[in-house]
């Protein structure tokens, strides 16, 4: 079969996903692999050994008993973890889109600085707790609807409020998601995922203990784990709030970097999707009232901008019409105009990343630009 210009060009998007892949699977591997280990690792490594019940601590828990009884290194099965988590948010998402009448809107917008580019660009930080939640609401909307999947649905959102408290403030997503793929308001069935998650989170909130009770560092030396200086359980919640106050202009550059994404999703949905722009205003709205505490509470702004904006395009995605073909549907020409846009807002966004991880540092940022474009 001859392949058209447009299959041709969506498959070489395709093949520019896997590349990603390939090079995000590649850098974990590498970190899980270092001397000391970071954030990256050390999220998923809080448990209830260190103190008993507290927050995010069933994961660390989970991967002690395998160690205990596998044997596996708990860097490994990190890996195995992010690399398999991964894998299924690139496969879903692709299995997705091919589902759906397309355009190259979506396609470019897809590859932003705060959506799929975001994890090779701030690998530092990527591969989080949070790639279950994308993986959860991936799953659901992918493919047919079955009271099954309503049913991991529920009980994956609630169990993951005990890996990590931030799925409480993407709560509104997954009940868009669900809204979107059912086409109805189930009122029983988002009342009680309401109710019962706000319930888990009070839990944490009232009798969770602190993430580090004293011993976690010196627990986690004897399981092989050695961090650096920058890790999980040496964050200071008061010195990182004063670090905010202090940077006031990188943080606001992330919130005009959210803003914007968040512009260029509803001007595609006004072109693609008009009968969809009051409700997703509205859930704009919502949404973002509904994760601002979030934003005070912690300082990993990049961080919330993506789960943000990666779970908005996927909802957008989901309003599409379906594709009933069996090839892929790629409608319209290429955007020169947005991709440029797209190739500006990604330039921005890593300088950005670059001087927000250096410390706020001008000189930094100069002195990185100088090296890598000599005058």
């Amino acid at each position: 079969m001859i392949r058209t210009g447009k299959e041709i060009k969506f498959y070489a998007y395709i093949g520019f996903l896997g590349v990603i892949l390939v090079y995000i699977i590649a850098q974990f591997y590498i970190k899980s692999h270092l001397p000391e280990l970071g954030w990256t690792i050390s999220d998923w490594l809080i448990n209830y050994e260190d103190g008993g019940f507290k927050r995010r601590g069933l994961s660390g828990s989970f991967l002690f008993f395998i160690q205990d009884n596998l044997k596996i290194p708990l860097n490994t099965q990190i890996f195995v973890i992010q690399s398999c988590f991964f894998i299924l948010i690139f496969y879903l998402l692709v299995r997705l889109i091919i589902s759906k009448k397309l355009n190259w809107d979506l396609l470019i917008l897809l590859c932003s600085p705060l959506c799929l580019l975001f994890i090779p660009v701030n690998i530092f930080n990527s591969g989080r707790k949070e790639i279950v939640l994308i993986v959860l609401v991936l799953f659901f909307v992918y493919g047919k609807q079955s009271e099954l999947k309503k049913y991991i649905l529920f009980v994956g959102f609630i169990v993951g409020l005990f890996l990590h408290e931030l799925f409480y403030f993407y709560l509104p997503f997954v009940m868009a998601a669900y809204i979107l793929k059912t086409n109805k308001v189930d009122f029983k069935y988002l009342g009680t995922l309401f109710l019962v998650s706000t319930s888990v989170i009070l839990i944490l909130y009232f009798w969770g203990g602190e993430i580090n009770q004293g011993n976690s560092i010196e627990l986690l030396k004897q399981r092989g784990i050695q961090f650096t200086r920058l890790n999980i359980f040496t964050y200071d919640v008061i010195k990182e709030r004063r670090g905010m106050m202090n940077a006031y202009p990188s943080y606001i550059l992330f919130g005009l970097e959210l803003l914007f994404m968040i512009f260029l999703s509803f001007v595609f949905v006004k072109k693609y999707l008009p009968q969809q722009v009051k409700n997703f205003k509205i859930f704009i709205l919502i949404s973002l009232i509904w994760v601002s505490p979030i934003y005070i509470l912690g300082a990993d702004w990049f961080r919330w901008n993506h789960i943000y904006a990666l779970l908005l395009i996927v909802l957008i995605i989901i309003a599409l019409p379906d594709n009933t073909s069996k090839m892929p549907y790629v409608e319209g020409k290429f955007n020169s105009s947005l991709f440029i846009i797209n190739i500006l807002f990604f330039i921005v966004f890593f300088l950005h990343i670059q001087y927000d991880s250096s410390g706020n540092s001008k000189e930094y940022l100069l002195k990185y630009i100088e090296n890598k474009i000599p005058f």
